[in-house]
């Protein structure tokens, strides 16, 4: 329709000057009239829904037109229309500028005067009221569920549209939802229903709003475009339409002043919470999993770890928390569990302290406490103990044997009395001499280091960093697997760090392994280098992160470097 509209103009004003261009050269007078402006609509009464077509006339020229005032309807150009006529010898022109208006309300709309600026002089068209009323064929509603929420309270927004007649191309303009957080719930639901004996299709959205702060809320209005269908008997019309729910209010109340003695967790519904420990009995080193699951409807997916008190004789390192949430009519529901490896230094029986958790609960309208009952754990010594072998003598004496000096009546050989007997014989060189008196020193001094190289050392330094090598030795072996390869590595880190120390242990806390390192001479960087690695190595042992190869290999090289620079 804006193309026909355009071309009749242009083919007009063609005309006009080929009309003006033959009355001057047949020397046809032309009377000059001044500018005319009219408004008018082509209807006074519509349903919500429909559009009525408004004109605006300008005689004696074209102008511009300042449609700027109109509030209560939307606007669409249709394009413009020029008519000449020449009665009596004289020529008058008019342009025409059409508009559709879409009603955005029902009630008694007004549509303003409207300016019209024609060669520099203004002219004012005048008002002009329409009437308005609702719509039976197509309507849009919005509601919802709780308009008096608490701060923090889920509940629900609903919109609804309804048609007994065929609509094409919708489009919903939706509220922003300003001063909340807002969610869309599934797909949109259709069905029939029947509203003061007539059925409509209805069409149904539904979005999970939370209040994020208190006082007076305004949801603004939802719009709805589309094109209402008329049949015709060949073709069907198809008329633009506009459809705008009221907007909604909402009043969010204030949570009640708090005064308990257990924190308040921010959670607003109903909730629930469990512990539940992997092992309850363990061995020094070893680790346990503890589970912390909250269950509950509300604004479940806010929760955060709640507070745990752990004995100090554990490390505790912990993983990402898993989520299982829903979201329903009803809102959000569901279970998000927090879970943290715990690793005793220490053997001994310990007990885990009740974990509790206050919410508010909307359906009482007062704070709530859960928790979980005691935990007990049993740590036992570690497994991995130095063996070390210990010799003792014989219980048993060894008598000598006396034997009875007999005498055989002869010398063992006989003796030589003649002076011929004796013979001179060639005496040794210093040299040899020497040798003979070294020969049994070196056969001592190379028995004892033979015995000082086999026989194991007692010196927990010496232990402590054979130990390091050796499991440094196992991690770069490639059959090791992941949870394997990061014990060795840890077990060679703190192996040479407490070689340092002249001691032996299992394991070590990581202000320890810094403070062992400085009281033997380490810069302050070395040691905190070596408590931070102590720590990525436990982190990755006991949080599930997986291994792959990059990591592997980072951790090795890390580690390595580590053992090499404090061993020397």
């Amino acid at each position: 329709m804006d193309g026909f509209g355009v071309r009749g103009e242009r083919c007009a004003g063609r005309i006009f000057l080929c009309v003006m261009l033959m009355l001057a050269i047949a020397g046809v007078p032309m009377k000059a009239y001044s500018a005319d402006i009219r408004a008018y609509v082509d209807q006074k009464s519509v349903q919500v829904g429909e559009s009525l077509q408004l004109t605006v006339s300008v005689s004696g020229g074209g102008g511009d037109v300042d449609i700027s005032p109109i509030h209560d309807f939307k606007v669409i150009s249709r394009g413009t229309s020029t008519s000449v006529q020449i009665i009596n010898g004289s020529m008058s022109r008019e342009t025409a500028y059409n508009y559709a208006l879409i009603p955005l309300r029902e009630g008694n709309l007004s549509i303003p005067p409207l300016s019209v600026n024609v060669d520099g002089t203004v002219y004012q068209t005048q008002a002009i009221t329409v009437q308005v009323s609702a719509s039976r064929n197509v309507f849009v509603e919005a509601q919802v569920s709780n308009p008096n929420p608490y701060q923090g309270e889920q509940m629900i927004y609903t919109f609804k549209l309804y048609n007994a007649v065929r609509i094409a191309n919708p489009k919903l303009d939706g509220p922003k939802f300003a001063g909340f957080t807002a969610k869309e719930i599934g797909e949109s639901k259709i069905y029939r229903t029947v509203i003061s004996g007539r059925e409509y299709d209805c069409n149904e959205l539904n979005y999970m709003l939370i209040p994020l702060s208190v006082g007076e809320k305004s949801i603004e209005p939802a719009t709805l475009n589309c094109y209402v269908v008329k049949p015709r008997s060949i073709f069907d019309s198809f008329f633009p339409a506009i459809f705008r729910t009221e907007a909604v209010k909402v009043n969010v109340k204030p949570l009640p002043p708090y005064n308990g003695d257990v924190k308040f967790s921010g959670l607003v519904g109903k909730f629930d919470i469990q512990a539940q420990l992997e092992n309850s009995r363990l061995n020094v080193g070893d680790s346990t999993t503890l589970a912390i699951t909250l269950k509950g409807a509300g604004n479940i997916m806010d929760a955060e770890s709640p507070e745990i008190k752990i004995p100090e004789e554990f490390k505790v390192y912990k993983d990402n928390p898993e989520e299982d949430i829903q979201l329903g009519m009803s809102g959000y529901s569901g279970r998000k569990t927090f879970r943290a490896a715990l690793v005793p230094i220490k053997e001994g029986n310990y007990v885990l302290e009740a974990i509790q958790l206050c919410y508010f609960d909307v359906s009482k309208g007062s704070y709530e406490v859960c928790s979980t009952p005691k935990l007990a754990l049993s740590v036992s010594p570690s497994k991995e103990k130095d063996k070390l072998e210990v010799t003792s003598a014989t219980s048993e004496q060894v008598k000598p044997l006396k034997k009875k000096v007999e005498f055989t009546g002869r010398d063992i050989l006989p003796l030589k009395e003649e002076l011929d007997a004796l013979e001179t014989r060639k005496s040794l060189s210093p040299i040899r001499f020497a040798l003979l008196l070294l020969i049994p020193a070196l056969f001592c001094l190379m028995a004892k280091l033979f015995l000082a190289l086999t026989r194991k050392s007692d010196d927990p330094a010496r232990l402590m960093a054979q130990r390091a090598e050796k499991a440094l030795k196992d991690a770069c072996s490639c059959e090791t697997s992941g949870e394997e390869f990061l014990s060795c590595l840890y077990r060679a880190l703190v192996s040479v760090i407490l070689s340092k120390a002249g001691t032996k242990g299992e394991s070590l806390t990581y202000s320890e392994a810094a403070q062992i390192l400085r009281s033997y001479g380490y810069t302050d960087e070395t040691a905190e280098q070596a408590a931070g690695l102590l720590e990525k190595i436990e982190s990755a042992k006991f949080s599930g992160r997986g291994l792959d190869k990059d990591f592997r290999e980072e951790l090795l090289v890390e580690t390595k470097q580590m053992v090499r620079s404090l061993s020397s």
